[in-house]
């Protein structure tokens, strides 16, 4: 098996202004030893080299088809993005959030070529829902090992799902479900997840999802954690979950209001907010 110090050489050694240093290396094996160490501890190996050469490799044509469905399978596996699913605060998760970078990179690219199956292309859709339900943990930069950020990541990946010209609108609810598992969780987030949670909302709006439906998403949020601190009084859960909750709402208010979108959604995160200040 290659070792992190040999690969880091011959992904340095790639220059993708000068297409020569790349178009004759056997692609196969390097995308081969990519997969093996997408998860690696090492924030240079992992983010800067890894990711970064999918990346180019994935946008600039250098891989073909088959190489790219390899990748998809591959990093859709148990032992990638659904490696120890539900585990907290150890190394796997490096693994799940950057195999989600790369299938949202593979699913993006057949969104504008169609080649993968449309089979392959429905479990893609479905595991991407399934990742952001499961995931537990929700670092997101990590001391000395750089970013996990898997909400973000996983959000990344909704977003590529919803965008895809295979996604099916009556999975709308499904996909706003799956953001409300994110908003509601445990922890508070500190590194804009609710942004990207809200560009999978703002693909849903324009593949027409009917505002109503999210407009009584919206409110039935709320109500949600309303009812936990009727429950549970001002305890550590219902500050956090407090938390997410008015951070999402105010930066969605302000997306929907910069696109011109949204009016009755806005009112209600108006209510709802004016609401909160009067608790």
């Amino acid at each position: 098996m290659v070792t992190t110090d040999s690969l880091k050489k011959e992904l340095k050694g790639l220059d993708f202004n000068n297409p020569e240093t790349i178009i004759h290396k056997d692609l196969d094996t390097l995308i081969e030893h990519m997969v093996d160490y997408i998860g690696s501890i090492d924030p240079e190996l992992r983010d800067k080299l890894i990711y970064t050469t999918f990346y180019y490799i994935i946008n600039q044509d250098y891989l073909n088809h088959q190489q790219m469905d390899y990748l998809l399978q591959t990093c859709l596996d148990p032992n990638h993005l659904f490696l120890s699913i539900g585990s907290e605060n150890d190394d796997s998760v490096f693994t799940r959030a950057f195999s989600s970078l790369v299938v949202a990179l593979v699913l993006g690219k057949d969104r504008k070529e169609r080649f993968l199956s449309e089979d392959t292309v429905k479990k893609t859709i479905e595991s991407s829902m399934k990742y952001l339900l499961e995931e537990e943990d929700t670092r997101g930069y990590v001391e000395e090992k750089g970013w996990a950020h898997s909400i973000a990541h996983g959000a990344d990946l909704l977003d590529e799902s919803v965008k895809h010209p295979l996604f099916d609108k009556t999975l709308a609810s499904e996909c706003l479900d799956t953001i409300r598992r994110c908003i509601l969780i445990e922890t508070a987030y500190v590194d804009e997840e609710d942004e990207r949670l809200i560009s999978v909302i703002i693909s849903l709006l324009e593949k027409e999802m009917n505002e109503n439906i999210l407009k009584d998403w919206v409110s039935e949020l709320s109500d949600e954690v309303t009812e936990i601190r009727a429950s549970n009084g001002f305890s550590p859960t219902f500050f956090r979950k407090n938390t997410n909750l008015n951070q999402f709402l105010k930066a969605l208010y302000f997306r929907l209001l910069f696109l011109e979108r949204g009016t009755q959604t806005r009112k209600e995160i108006e209510r709802i907010l004016k609401a909160n200040l009067l608790v």
